[in-house]
């Protein structure tokens, strides 16, 4: 548990806490008891309620996006007229910047950045957001190595494609519910604070519809490559199923002319010996020869044909 303390304002922050540390923590202030259990929880929702003489709030952000999703990171406020409470897992280093700056400048009696718990609790919601951003760019440069993939025809972008909708799906998830509270919580922070800090929150507001859209046309691009991934799949199969359907249909004829040639019949050139009265202008082969003419006639002339068509 830290604690920083600026005139009447106090800090106290509890990273990876432990039970002892919730149950003095409810030694010191009137929280419910089911809230501190909501700050344990790992599986809690973005929740806003408002008691008689605090806030509490639980929000969720995104901390990292990777091959299997992004990963959200929770953090819990209870925020009184001249109080603030911070519980988290330590993954947010928004909210450790900025106890370290007010530290520091604590330490060297300098003035703090903030002169209320209102302005505290806006500058740690306002770093928490714009940290949000190079996530977002992290999907946006992996979308473009996506594009890349697909268009090069050299790799397989089935993966990547379901990797990016998990990622972008998760995403939206973890930032749907603190876009649809924060209204709420510049109207709670000023009920038990008396700061109006609506225009500041309208800002958090304005930046967290930005990602939205950002996340919008994260949403749409991928939805796009998929779409074109599975054309050109097509695409490269139908060339491979032509291909292999002028390999066959050149074939045939030849087929067609060698099993007539492969009968056991007296035929010049064939096994079997050469008879009388078989045509013979071009001496005992001439059958053969003939055969061979045949055969690859109809393949020259289906080949001159499907390359007109555009087969090849």
């Amino acid at each position: 548990m830290r604690r920083l303390q600026c005139g009447e304002v106090v800090w106290i922050d509890l990273e990876k806490p432990k039970r002892e540390d919730f149950d003095e923590l409810g030694k010191m202030f009137p929280f419910h008891p089911l809230n501190l259990d909501d700050c344990m929880s790992r599986t809690q929702l973005t929740k806003l309620e408002r008691h008689e003489n605090h806030l509490f709030l639980v929000v969720r952000f995104p901390v990292k996006c990777e091959n299997l999703g992004c990963s959200p990171s929770q953090i819990s406020f209870f925020l009184g007229k001249n109080y603030l409470v911070t519980v988290h897992d330590g993954s947010i280093m928004a909210v450790k910047e900025v106890f370290k700056s007010c530290e520091t400048l604590l330490a060297q009696n300098q003035k703090v950045m903030w002169d209320g718990v209102g302005s505290l609790f806006y500058t740690i919601i306002s770093k928490i957001v714009d940290s949000i951003f190079p996530v977002m760019e992290e999907l946006m440069d992996r979308i473009e190595d996506l594009e890349d993939k697909i268009f090069s025809g050299q790799h397989d972008a089935l993966f990547e494609v379901a990797n990016l909708r998990r990622g972008v799906s998760d995403l939206r998830r973890i930032i749907s519910p603190f876009r649809k509270v924060v209204a709420d919580v510049s109207i709670g922070v000023n009920e038990i604070t008396g700061d109006d800090l609506k225009v500041y929150f309208d800002d958090v507001k304005d930046r967290m519809e930005r990602i939205w859209e950002l996340s919008e046309t994260c949403k749409e691009l991928v939805e796009i490559f998929k779409d074109t991934d599975f054309t050109l799949y097509q695409r490269r199969m139908n060339h491979a199923l032509v291909i292999l359907t002028v390999i066959f249909t050149i074939t045939i004829p030849a087929t067609i002319i060698g099993t007539f040639y492969g009968m056991n019949i007296p035929l010049p050139g064939s096994a079997v010996e050469f008879t009388e009265g078989m045509p013979s202008l071009l001496g005992p082969w001439t059958t053969f020869i003939f055969v061979l003419i045949f055969s690859f006639l109809p393949a020259v002339l289906m080949l001159a044909y499907f390359k007109k068509i555009g087969w090849m």
